[in-house]
């Protein structure tokens, strides 16, 4: 059994405290946030990581930046796994997550359905034949709460992108779009002369990435300590 707290009182965090249920060899060991999650009310709730009490295998989190270090730290020196899916990290964010790497298991991603890991190698595939022949752009479309933009999914696909071509290349310009409830839309073009090629992805629930998170959990909690990322999971890389 995987003991197991949630990091967020969020949209992502109450998908992830709804679909849970379905995976029985987790045991909700409590919910950190600010504010009382309205998803796993029946949960232990911490207002702080330094006030959760007893033994954890596995840390999702879904919050904020600035937070995500936080847990990073916490875990490292509770000898917990941390999976994170929270998007416009800053560099202390990142350092954190790498220092706990030496310690403990860590996945973060900015998208953590099977088919958005399944696109990016796809597009690292049509890059590498026709990359250097094509005008590449990234257009990412998401719900009108979205904070960053663009968003880390199309920000990662850039990145990518730019991991198979050439020093100089121009990087792809990202159109982000923000509007309605749309839970997240991505696709990559490459324009030829002749021809246009596009691959996209769109969710149409929040509980793909709240099952990834789960599905990704369960694999993540078996590693060794190591930064690792979707590709690892799903055997991609």
């Amino acid at each position: 059994m995987t003991r197991v707290v949630i990091h967020g009182a969020g949209r992502m965090a109450g998908r992830v405290l709804a679909n849970m249920p379905a995976f029985p060899g987790y045991e909700l060991a409590g919910v950190v946030s600010r504010s009382r999650p309205t998803e796993g009310t029946e949960a232990n709730w911490f207002q702080s990581l330094e006030n959760l009490n007893g033994p954890v295998d596995l840390l999702i989190d879904f919050t904020l930046p600035g937070g995500t270090g936080a847990a990073a730290r916490w875990c490292s020196s509770h000898g917990a796994a941390i999976l994170s899916g929270t998007t416009g990290l800053d560099g202390e964010d990142f350092k954190a997550l790498k220092d706990a790497a030496l310690q403990v298991p860590v996945l973060w991603a900015p998208n953590l359905s099977q088919g958005i890991a399944l696109l990016s190698a796809l597009v690292r595939q049509t890059t590498r034949a026709l990359g250097e022949q094509a005008d590449i752009s990234i257009t990412d479309l998401h719900h009108v709460h979205k904070l960053d933009a663009p968003s880390g999914t199309a920000l990662a696909l850039s990145s990518v992108v730019m991991e198979e071509l050439t020093v100089d290349a121009d990087v792809p310009e990202i159109s982000s779009v923000r509007e309605g409830e749309i839970i997240g839309e991505h696709t990559v073009s490459f324009r030829l002369p002749e021809e246009e090629i596009e691959i996209s992805h769109r969710a149409v629930s929040r509980d793909v990435f709240a099952r990834g998170a789960l599905r990704a959990g369960e694999w993540l909690v078996r590693q060794e300590a190591g930064y690792y990322a979707t590709g690892d999971w799903l055997g991609f890389s």
